[in-house]
């Protein structure tokens, strides 16, 4: 991919990114943390992704070589096995004007990631998020660029504990879906000639505004924020409010 779609890290997210890429505001920056904001936010081909991890990630099966990003170099065939994973079945209720609609519409987008970053199929989003959403946009981008350079993610299934829907209208057009979620731990292969990445597990709230499109729940932006009461700060406006 060509340049930072305006969604780069500042420098105080992780000392060791690279200058040419620009800051973002706080919010966005508490959301790197997230392993679901790795390929949300950061154009693979233009930063490491273990720049962009900087004191999270751990190297798996290191080789003595090393790349210009600091990753040692390793036989592709000594990476973790990428997984192949059944499409996950959409559920009827996908394509209801309804509370239940929204929630499930945001709780498959999360029951389908491990799929999705595992195979390259995109699919299971496209028609799930609103074009103009740019956040959903970027993320698809970059999910095909991840696939495009050999690239997969081992694990990372997330469990939704509970959603939650405040809606406008009856039946409801627009409304904000939160899902409490929990990632698993999982390894990232960005480039199979280097040393993978560890991602530990994650627990937060995954924050999507979304809209009924006269078939369907579109996402039109979501952010990612900490669990409910935890100090780490709050949600994150994917769009670049200022929080």
């Amino acid at each position: 991919m060509e340049g930072d779609p305006g969604w780069g890290l500042a420098e105080s997210a992780h000392p060791g990114a690279s200058s040419t890429v620009g800051a973002v505001n706080r919010p966005v920056q508490r959301l790197i943390v997230i392993a679901l904001a790795v390929v949300l936010l950061v154009p693979i081909g233009a930063l490491g992704i273990s720049q962009m991890l900087g004191g999270g990630g751990q190297g798996h099966d290191a080789a003595p070589t090393q790349a210009p990003d600091g990753r040692p170099t390793v036989d592709p065939a000594e990476q973790p096995v990428r997984p192949e994973l059944p499409r996950p079945e959409e559920p009827a209720v996908l394509t209801e004007q309804s509370a239940e609609g929204a929630q499930a519409t945001v709780e498959y987008m999360l029951d389908s990631y491990d799929y999705m970053m595992s195979s390259g199929d995109v699919s299971v989003w496209e028609d799930k998020v609103d074009q103009n959403c740019q956040v959903c946009v970027t993320f698809l981008q970059n999910a095909e660029q991840l696939s495009a350079q050999g690239g997969y993610l081992v694990d990372g299934a997330f469990e939704v504990r509970s959603t939650d829907f405040t809606g406008t209208g009856e039946p409801p057009a627009t409304g904000t879906v939160v899902a409490d979620f929990t990632q698993e731990e999982s390894i990232l292969v960005d480039d199979p000639t280097l040393q993978a990445n560890a991602l530990d597990s994650v627990t937060g709230q995954l924050i999507a505004m979304v809209a009924w499109d006269g078939e369907r729940w579109r996402v039109t932006d979501m952010s990612i924020a900490p669990p409910e009461g935890s100090d780490a700060g709050g949600a994150s406006d994917a769009g670049g409010a200022a929080g």
